[in-house]
């Protein structure tokens, strides 16, 4: 039995909006490619009519239907591994074990009934679904997990006032979703390696520290620290052997990094949607931000008015870095 996972980010650069950070494991035969073993339902290289798009969260996303292409991608596999959409957008943070009662500190995540999909078919979605499980059991595929983790502004601006440095607070947040997959991944007993590639880290090389602090009963063997990937393997550890590689362009090694990106990519747009709904109908005439550098300061200042007479909290609002 082979053991895939992979883990990807969204949202590290913006100044507005959550960091967050997905990892999907999988289980399947030795030599399983899933985007072979699904090719009837997903596509990889380009979008295909009536098929969902795995790949780099950007690629899905780019064009006029960008945002739809990536809420089919999630919720259908959302979908074969849990077996319902998720109605709102409060149901499915409730259901990844987001804290909702600390986002809701936030005025503008109060009211998280954001209907889903908010793009795509629900029908369609799940049709999708049902032919991606059944191709999925037909290949003896497993969809082990799906780890979605939101690290709204509040919390990474702790992050950032802890560690004093935007690289260990980053992967702070990497490091609870790996380690959520690392649990899942071959235990005494399940015979077969693993093998989880995240993407990595801005430019870090090395890894091999914190994942000793991540692991501290297993052992950890650096395999190569090269500029373009670095790889080590953890031995015992309350597993068995796994394999962890961080590396840039992860989403086109690994399909589980890949769907992991789609993943983070598609809540992100979620919340970040919900927060410009909620100063929209406060700011008359308000265009809406993505909460990348250059159109958040002009979103800051179009709102500075509001902000001032509200009294908002600033802090829950901008990233400190």
């Amino acid at each position: 039995m082979n053991f895939l996972a992979g883990v990807d980010e969204a949202g590290l650069g913006p100044i507005l909006g959550p960091l967050v950070v997905a990892g999907v494991a999988m289980a399947g035969p030795e030599g399983t490619d899933p985007w072979q073993a699904l090719r009837r339902h997903v596509a990889r290289r380009k979008h295909q009519q009536g098929k969902v798009r795995v790949a780099d969260s950007k690629l899905v996303h780019q064009g006029p239907h960008g945002r739809r292409r990536l809420e089919e991608t999630a919720l259908v596999f959302w979908t074969a591994c849990h077996g319902d959409l998720p109605a709102t957008l409060g149901d499915w943070l409730a259901a990844i074990g987001a804290d909702v009662a600390r986002l809701r500190l936030c005025p503008w995540y109060e009211d998280l009934a954001l209907p889903l999909p908010l793009d795509a078919d629900a029908g369609w979605l799940q049709l999708q679904a049902e032919l991606v499980a059944r191709a999925l059991h037909k290949a003896e595929v497993r969809l082990l997990d799906i780890a979605v983790r939101p690290v709204d502004v509040e919390e990474w601006n702790e992050l950032i006032a802890d560690t004093d440095n935007k690289s260990r607070a980053h992967f702070r947040a990497y490091a609870e979703v790996i380690g959520r997959l690392l649990d899942r991944l071959p235990g005494a007993g399940d015979g077969g390696r693993g093998h989880l590639v995240a993407d990595r880290c801005g430019g870090r090389v090395h890894y091999a520290e914190d994942l000793r602090r991540l692991r501290p009963g297993a052992r950890v063997d650096t395999l190569a620290e090269e500029p373009h990937a670095s790889s080590y393997r953890l031995h015992g550890g309350g597993g068995g052997e796994v394999t962890v590689t961080f590396a840039e362009g992860g989403e086109a090694r690994a399909f589980p990094t890949a769907l992991a990106s789609c993943f983070a990519k598609y809540l992100r747009e979620l919340m970040v949607e919900v927060l410009n709904r909620w100063f929209q109908a406060r700011v008359p005439g308000l265009a809406p931000t993505a909460g990348y550098f250059v159109d958040g300061q002009r979103f800051l200042g179009d709102l500075e008015p509001f902000l001032r007479t509200n009294a908002l909290p600033r802090g829950r609002l901008v990233r400190v870095r």
